[in-house]
């Protein structure tokens, strides 16, 4: 699977210009501000900006636009939604998880593993110290199975995710650039690695660079 950031997708409306520069500068950063990529693709979907540009839903977009399937679109999106918010820090704003952290953070990957909680649940677990920031994504997904089993049997229904689709290849005259697996950073590889399926990867590439 590789990660693509289109940039020859042309946007128009100028909410949604703003929203899509914002994502791709953070992406062109080999996706380092996962958090706020969430955030932004979140407010996409809820303020139906896709729409303005003719994509059939904020799939299309992520998709078309950065290469993004939609398994990993809908755990951005529900991350974004629910997990996340923009934090005031002097003169600069930055996005944080809504937990209760060690002052450090969650991972975006173990944020994920919260997702069927729901940020009540996930917050009450975290402030309680079920759930700790130094805690494996296993063991964190061992915790939530534990606290969410019997749901569907008691009413409550899980949101199906969506399934993906067969990936289209970029145009052949589209630029690409290609970073190699082996020249990323090492906490950058482990973010990648953490959130996308990358089995065999050997290089992302960037399409449509001048």
């Amino acid at each position: 699977m590789d990660i693509v950031l289109n940039q020859n997708v042309e946007i128009n409306d100028p909410k949604l210009k703003e929203v899509t520069t914002a994502i791709r500068k953070a992406g062109a950063n080999v996706i380092g501000n996962t958090f706020k990529i969430a955030a932004l693709i979140a407010k996409v979907d809820e303020d139906e900006l896709y729409a303005a540009d003719g994509f059939a839903d904020v799939f299309d977009y992520v998709k078309k636009c950065f290469g993004l399937e939609k398994s990993s679109a809908y755990n951005l999106i529900k991350v974004g939604k629910e997990f996340i918010a923009e934090i005031e820090d002097g003169k600069t704003k930055k996005f944080e998880t809504l937990l209760t952290h060690k002052g450090r953070d969650f991972s975006i990957s173990q944020v994920v593993k919260m997702i069927p909680l729901g940020i009540e649940k996930a917050q009450e677990l975290t402030a309680d110290g079920v759930i700790d920031v130094d805690m494996s994504c296993r063991q964190i997904e061992k915790i939530v199975k534990e606290n969410t089993e019997g749901t569907a049997a008691r009413g409550k229904k899980k949101e199906p995710e969506p399934v993906d689709e067969p990936e289209e290849e970029p145009e052949d005259d589209a630029p690409v650039l290609i970073i190699e697996w082996k020249d990323l950073p090492d906490d950058v590889a482990g973010i990648l690695s953490s959130e996308f399926d990358l089995d065999g990867v050997g290089s992302i590439s960037i399409v449509g660079l001048d």
